[in-house]
């Protein structure tokens, strides 16, 4: 079952912030728009490039319970890896967002809260 408001249910809406331990900074902010648009134009970007689009979408877009561009996050996914651009060296990718603070570690963050996500995606899945 796939809620059309909800892409991460069932996580509520309002517990998108809690679901990552990064967030973005301002300057992070910057640098997801610039990666979003070289990659809607069609520009020529880097594994790593590739990598932290990924990984600032889903926290742009959970930070701002914004259901809309989590659909749009899962939606990028499933195009870069039909496409051959799969994540991998995802660590290192992160690693240099925090170094460069890109991103910062999440306040309101709560271990494990994915996980319901993750869980009850893998369980719908194996029942059909």
């Amino acid at each position: 079952m796939i809620d059309q408001k909800n892409p991460l249910y069932p996580i509520e809406l309002d517990d998108y912030p809690k679901l990552f331990d990064y967030v973005l900074t301002a300057d992070g902010l910057v640098y997801f728009q610039s990666l979003k648009r070289n990659h809607i134009l069609g520009k020529h970007m880097t594994q790593d490039e590739y990598n932290k689009l990924r990984l600032l979408y889903v926290y742009y877009a959970t930070a701002n319970r914004n259901a809309s561009e989590v659909f749009a996050w899962q939606d990028l996914c499933i195009t870069l890896d039909n496409k051959g651009i799969i994540e991998k060296e995802m660590f290192q990718s992160k690693e240099d967002l925090k170094n460069k603070q890109l991103i910062i570690e999440n306040p309101q963050y709560v271990s494990g809260l994915y996980r319901k996500y993750t869980e009850f995606v893998k369980n719908n899945m194996n029942s059909k």
